[in-house]
Formats: structure tokens, sequence, C-alpha cells
């Protein structure tokens, strides 16, 4: 599950997959593995990701990192419900 501070500890990368055509990453709040296509995988990319296991809604910015593997790091925001939800 996640670490004492409740963020799991896959959610700080982004990984590409074997088919070099999609990246994954894994929601902060229980782990759960999002593909996107590469095409949406590029630095200051906004993305929204809604988490099956816990109904949770995320914001995930990809953000320059030279030093991560695919060149990305992921930073969460938990999106906010819309007013009447």
């Amino acid at each position: 599950m996640g670490e004492p501070n409740g963020k799991h500890p896959d959610s700080d990368r982004v990984e590409a997959v074997p088919e070099g055509d999609a990246i994954l990453v894994c929601t902060p709040c229980h782990g759960h593995r999002v593909l996107f296509p590469i095409d949406e995988a590029v630095a200051g990319a906004r993305l929204d990701v809604i988490c099956l296991v816990g109904a949770e809604v995320w914001l995930v910015d990809l953000v320059a990192d030279g030093q991560a593997e695919t060149g990305l790091r992921p930073v969460w925001t938990q999106a906010k419900p819309e007013a009447g939800q």
C-alpha cells in the first residue's frame, strides 16, 4: 500500500512501457497504474487521472527532469470536486 505519509511510493516516477508508445504513472493514493499515449506525455502536460481503486480524481503535471529515466517527473494535485457534486 502507501507509505505512512499516505503517498504511494510508485507515484514519484514516470515509466515508459516496453512497446514505447505510452507512459505509465501510478496514482499517489492507491498506486493505480494509468497509461497515457506517448504523444500526451510531454514536459508541461497536465493530465486528468481517476484512480479506479478509490475513485479519487487527480491532476498530474509532467515536469522535465534530466535525472529521471524518461526525462519526466510527475507532480500530483488532487482535483477539487466541481460545485454541486
